[in-house]
């Protein structure tokens, strides 16, 4: 019997993976430059191993050994450490720690998924500098990055069966459907954004030129199913409110189309933009928001994540709840 999966990278031209897993415990990964032969055994802690040694001739495909550890952490929710063969991923930033008697190397859940290499495109893995600033109301932060275009973000979600994304928005190709979306009665009463589509575009543009605020389009297997806004904490209204850190970030999130009802969708969508937010700055240790005290259906949707109540306090518009995820908690408890 053989498992065949196929995903894309967002970062490498015709870059489609397919993974093939085999009943005896082979793994085949290929792309259409590369393949890899591998081979699994253990239980309790698995070992990696190459099938064929003499297959493995000049540099590694780094990013299939990857998608062979992604496929192994997410079909193995009890495992935390793989352990990997002394000629896999040297160098690679995918084993964490070596065996020196053995050469053996480990790669750690909690690790692994802190490595952009399969999700975020090249760009993104630079850290922005530390420049302090101040915005036009006297607040001092540290200077944001210019926000990218296109998609900054793409993982193949083995539970649900789905590629899920996010992209820059775009006010030309993406404003008819943010107009649609702003201007459904259950979207509008809580974003208060239905407008006309002069106003949104120009709401659109205004958002792209501030770095305070990020606006993103999420498709699940190249479909829009929403809209968020990524924002960074420090410059935003919730900072005065808690312990707000230099690199903390939030988001406000809607879903515009409603076939991406539902929990198969929401977990997904969930780990996913928390895990973007965690990737795309490694400065970034708190993640929060700020619902409405009464909105008890959204700590159900953020809860896959790792989300938790803090407290309640007063906006000067809501009663609102402090919600927060730590970048520990999610990493070491969230199985994507």
């Amino acid at each position: 019997m053989t498992d065949t999966t196929e995903f894309n990278l967002p970062w490498k031209d015709n870059g489609s993976i397919t993974l093939k897993v085999y009943g005896n415990g082979e793994l085949i990964v290929s792309d259409n430059d590369n393949s890899l032969a591998l081979k699994v055994y253990g239980d309790d802690q698995p070992v990696l191993d190459l099938l064929n040694r003499s297959d493995l001739t000049g540099v590694e495909p780094v990013h299939l050994l990857a998608a062979a550890l992604d496929y192994l952490f997410t079909h193995s929710q009890e495992v935390s450490v793989i352990t990997l063969a002394p000629e896999l991923g040297v160098n690679s930033g995918l084993v964490h720690t070596i065996d020196s008697k053995t050469g053996m190397g480990n790669c750690f859940r909690t690790g692994f998924y802190q490595n952009p290499l399969l999700w975020l495109p090249h760009l993104q893995e630079r850290t922005f500098p530390e420049i302090w600033t101040e915005n036009d109301k006297g607040t001092a932060h540290p200077l944001r990055p210019e926000q990218p275009a296109g998609t900054v973000y793409q993982r193949y979600d083995f539970k649900s069966d789905v590629v899920v994304s996010f992209r820059t928005i775009d006010p030309e190709l993406d404003l008819e459907l943010f107009h649609q979306w702003m201007n459904q009665s259950r979207v509008a009463e809580f974003w208060e954004m239905d407008q006309s589509k002069e106003e949104l575009k120009t709401y659109i543009q205004t958002l792209l030129e501030d770095r305070r605020t990020w606006p993103l389009v999420g498709c699940f297997n190249g479909e829009p199913f929403g809209y968020m806004e990524v924002y960074w904490a420090m410059e935003d209204r919730i900072a005065p409110y808690y312990d707000c850190q230099a690199w903390d970030r939030g988001f406000h999130l809607l879903v515009g189309n409603r076939k991406y009802l539902g929990p198969r969708y929401s977990r997904s969508w969930t780990c996913a933009i928390s895990h973007f937010l965690y990737l795309d700055d490694p400065r970034t240790m708190r993640l929060v928001g700020e619902p409405r005290a009464d909105n008890s259906r959204v700590m159900k949707l953020l809860a896959p994540a790792a989300w938790r109540f803090v407290k309640e306090f007063d906006f000067p518009h809501k009663r609102a709840a402090l919600v927060d995820c730590q970048r520990q908690q999610f990493f070491q408890e969230v199985q994507l």
